[in-house]
């Protein structure tokens, strides 16, 4: 499992996070060997101070 906590002042783009996620798990199948849809990414958001 990896965690991610991301604070900036907008939310990523769908695009952005999936982006994110296909490399993840590629560089824990290349580091790790960790096989192709064993890793489970969980994003976190925390608001700006914009969107509170």
């Amino acid at each position: 499992m990896l965690e991610v906590l991301i604070s900036r002042d907008r939310s990523l783009s769908e695009e952005a996070k999936e982006a994110f996620r296909e490399e993840a798990e590629a560089i824990f199948q290349e580091v790790l060997g960790t096989p192709k849809g064993r890793l489970r990414l969980f994003l976190w958001e925390e608001k700006g101070e914009e969107e509170e």
